[in-house]
């Protein structure tokens, strides 16, 4: 057997793990036709038989950098937005239209994941050009809020995917948190988000917070190990704990905005490798700075 059908055996095995039907003729085709005679090693469809990715698959004997530029022009010449290389052992992804980088990804994204993510990119907007509503932050006089909100946002925009707000604490983290999920919900830059706490005490507090300041937006707490996300929702509260038992039953696609507080405590070891499973923006919330600053702010 050579590598790349070694390869492409354990691809099929990806694709199975993130619920892709393999053998339906509609949901994932082989050695798909191009226009220009190519053909794609895998493409992805949604239910209605719209293609929406495609994947290249390489051996593992060669590195998947070589990949990228055949990954490129089969979704330009299908017209579809995201790709993904691999080899079996190792995934990346580039949204074409948004990264100007391949990315790792811990698996294939689920068709409903991806399917979701298409519909979003297709009407996002600059969340720049939406106001963030100041009945959540930054009214009041509170322009550390505002401030910290469009710093965020810029980096979102630029391409940055991870970022730390350092704020002391009672000057409102999860205020400003709510309104920046709001103002990327309403850009359509984010529709499904996590917010990760380390004690079931602030999930319940946020939870509250959440209610209060994003009515419009339902909200799930997981209470316990064992029971499912409900995919429904557009923001889930979880401990450490729970999310460390819970993350590898979704695929990497499954949220695009991770929120993480106090999350000094949670970047290191099994609580790392939890929060890495996902491919989303990730922002963490912390009042223990890594340097000392004179005001709260961004880095």
């Amino acid at each position: 057997m050579t590598n790349e059908a070694f390869a492409r055996i354990k691809i099929d095995q990806l694709l199975k793990d993130a619920a892709w039907r393999l053998t339906d003729g509609r949901s994932v085709r082989y050695e798909y036709p191009l226009d220009d005679g190519g053909r794609a090693d895998y493409v992805l469809f949604d239910r209605l038989g719209r293609a929406v990715a495609v994947l290249e698959a390489k051996s593992t004997s060669v590195s998947l950098t070589a990949g990228e530029a055949q990954g490129r022009r089969y979704a330009d010449l299908l017209g579809v937005p995201f790709i993904f290389l691999s080899n079996g052992e190792e995934i990346w992804f580039c949204d074409k239209g948004q990264d100007a980088h391949f990315r790792r990804v811990e698996t294939v994204f689920s068709q409903d994941d991806l399917v979701r993510r298409k519909a979003a990119r297709d009407i996002r907007r600059n969340p720049l050009d939406i106001p963030i509503d100041s009945r959540i932050a930054g009214g009041g006089g509170r322009h550390h809020q505002s401030a910290c909100i469009e710093t965020l946002c810029r980096g979102i925009v630029s391409g940055r995917r991870k970022m730390l707000v350092e704020m002391a604490t009672g000057t409102g983290k999860t205020r400003t948190a709510a309104a920046l999920i709001k103002r990327l919900f309403d850009a359509n830059w984010s529709t499904r988000a996590l917010f990760v706490v380390d004690r079931n005490t602030l999930a319940i507090q946020a939870e509250d917070a959440f209610a209060e300041h994003l009515p419009h937006l339902p909200c799930y707490r997981v209470p316990r190990t064992g029971r499912r996300f409900q995919d429904e929702k557009r923001v889930t509260i979880v401990t450490l704990q729970t999310l460390v038992n819970e993350y590898e039953k979704y695929s990497a696609g499954y949220f695009d905005l991770i929120i993480i507080d106090e999350c000094h405590r949670s970047i290191y070891g099994q609580w790392r490798r939890a929060l890495d499973h996902f491919d989303g923006i990730k922002i963490g919330l912390t009042a223990t700075p890594c340097i000392m600053r004179d005001a709260p702010g961004v880095a």
